[in-house]
């Protein structure tokens, strides 16, 4: 059987902008999910995974809800099944009344995966289609370790299980909800997939063998920070075991950089290498600027020349290098965040410099963000907790 795996697809992000931008935008997120869901058709694909964030926001507008609704019947009327669970986002913490996916699965357009614990006791909802079982685990923050570990103990390593979880590999990203190696370890021997999500780009694990995917965002999210240009899903037959990764072609992103070696003349010499780009009107444009001085720039003044030039949107990023005798030597130049790790480090105050930093950038990504509020305060929580070494009682 084949099976389409998408996540992180954000319905309804309109990012801040001009009016004609913020539009652009919002159509992107569903063009991409209405592409993947043409391809899913032509692969035939009989069940259709979505890992995750499926919406942006808790709350929906009418036209976030009727365009979502005419994707889902494209695939309903190929008789492909619909399995969702919700993320971050979307998550309601299993009040199904007000969720938006639940009124989705009563309209008959997908099956929504859950679980439900009750003095400490795991109730697991299994969806079965053909020889296989779908558990959908939904969002569980920072208890995915622990609700991970109770769906392993009861799964049949016998029968053909794929977990649902909207969760990434941990490591060095500080965000709510990631799950341990050692975790995912414990269910090798008891599924033959885990979808999961929560980060925008691509992720397998382990290297070899992968039964462990985040397919990432279809679209740019985060313009400035995701990684990867390359956007989709996984395509995984169930009879085979095999996979391979379905490209979409979210907005175009151009990524490159831009020298300054006196800054007097910087705003001419600009808008010379910003007409030498040729845009057309449609690009998303992220221009590193690598600085001798550590004088001040004007970074709206340069995205405004950068958006005159005919990028839809301008994103200006500062380096700077402290020794002059340095200066054509790129990887030599300081950004915003080594800077300021240098300024964490000079405080003399933290144990751990790097993870503060990280936690800093996190921070400033949740601040603009009203869903992510609960995010930012937990995730605050817990880099006390482990600056402090405060330990449960």
């Amino acid at each position: 059987m084949k099976i389409l795996h998408c996540s992180d697809i954000h319905l309804g992000k309109r990012p801040f902008g001009s009016r004609e931008f913020s539009q652009k935008r919002y159509l992107d997120f569903f063009n991409v999910f209405n592409e993947l869901i043409d391809k899913a058709i032509e692969e035939k694909v009989e069940l259709f995974i979505v890992s995750g964030d499926l919406f942006d926001k808790k709350e929906l507008t009418p036209d976030v809800l009727k365009r979502c609704e005419y994707s889902f019947e494209k695939l309903k009327s190929k008789k492909i099944k619909a399995f969702i669970i919700e993320g971050n986002h979307d998550n309601i913490n299993n009040d199904t009344i007000n969720s938006w996916t639940n009124y989705l699965e009563e309209k008959g357009l997908l099956i929504r995966g859950n679980y439900t614990v009750e003095n400490e006791k795991y109730d697991f909802k299994k969806f079965i289609i053909k020889d296989i079982n779908v558990f959908g685990i939904g969002y569980p923050g920072f208890a995915v370790d622990t609700v991970l570990e109770k769906l392993a103990d009861i799964l049949n390593p016998e029968e053909k299980n794929i977990v649902v979880v909207h969760t990434a590999l941990g490591g060095g990203e500080f965000l709510p909800g990631l799950v341990s190696s050692d975790t995912i370890k414990k269910l090798e021997d008891r599924v033959i997939y885990i979808a999961g999500g929560h980060l925008h780009s691509y992720q397998a694990y382990p290297k070899n063998n992968p039964y462990f995917f985040i397919p990432g965002s279809l679209e740019y999210w985060n313009v400035l920070n995701e990684r990867s240009d390359s956007k989709g899903a996984i395509l995984f037959d169930s009879d085979t075991l095999t996979h391979k990764f379905i490209n979409v072609n979210p907005r175009k992103r151009i990524k490159t950089n831009f020298y300054v070696e006196n800054m007097e003349n910087l705003t001419e010499e600009f808008k010379c290498f910003c007409n030498d780009l040729n845009l057309t009107g449609e690009e998303l444009v992220i221009i590193n600027i690598f600085l001798k001085d550590n004088g001040y720039v004007d970074v709206g003044h340069l995205e405004k020349i950068l958006e005159d030039s005919k990028a839809l949107k301008g994103y200006i990023e500062l380096r700077y290098i402290e020794d002059d005798e340095k200066l054509n030597k790129e990887n030599n130049y300081y950004s915003v965040q080594e800077i300021e790790k240098n300024i964490v480090e000079s405080w003399n105050v933290f144990g751990d410099s790097k993870n503060i930093v990280e936690y800093l950038q996190k921070f400033k990504e949740f601040q603009d963000e009203k869903d992510k509020e609960d995010d930012f305060f937990t995730l605050f929580d817990k880099m006390l907790e482990e600056e402090l070494k405060i330990e449960d009682k």
